[in-house]
């Protein structure tokens, strides 16, 4: 199964997402083969492009660790920040999350507040 936590952050009395993991093989399918994990991949690889090269956020404002042995994708960003970039970090929330409702047998989300 493909754990993903969301990480939800306060800025100016609003939850903005700032940061995600993603951790594990959904075991939908053979590995190499296995469409639900594509997705979930191209997801948050597609947050760190538009991140880096569509917000140009600098590096000191991501931190990003990839893991292909767990598998393991991490992603956060600079609260301050969040508000500029809702509209990238949002979609791609709402995408993992209807994701983890048609395929709940394969993808779990988890949502941490602080």
């Amino acid at each position: 199964m493909t754990n993903i936590t969301l990480f939800w952050g306060d800025s100016n009395g609003e939850k903005r997402l700032v940061g995600l993991e993603s951790k594990g093989h959904s075991g939908f399918s053979a590995e190499g083969e296995d469409v639900v994990c594509a997705a979930v991949s191209s997801l948050i690889q597609a947050l760190i492009i538009g991140l880096r090269d569509v917000a140009c956020l600098a590096d000191e404002d991501i931190v990003c660790k990839i893991d292909n042995s767990v598998p393991l994708i991490r992603v956060k960003w600079k609260n301050e920040r969040a508000p500029e970039i809702k509209l990238l970090t949002q979609t791609m929330a709402l995408s993992l999350k209807e994701i983890a409702s048609v395929y709940s047998d394969y993808v779990c989300i988890w949502e941490v507040y602080s």
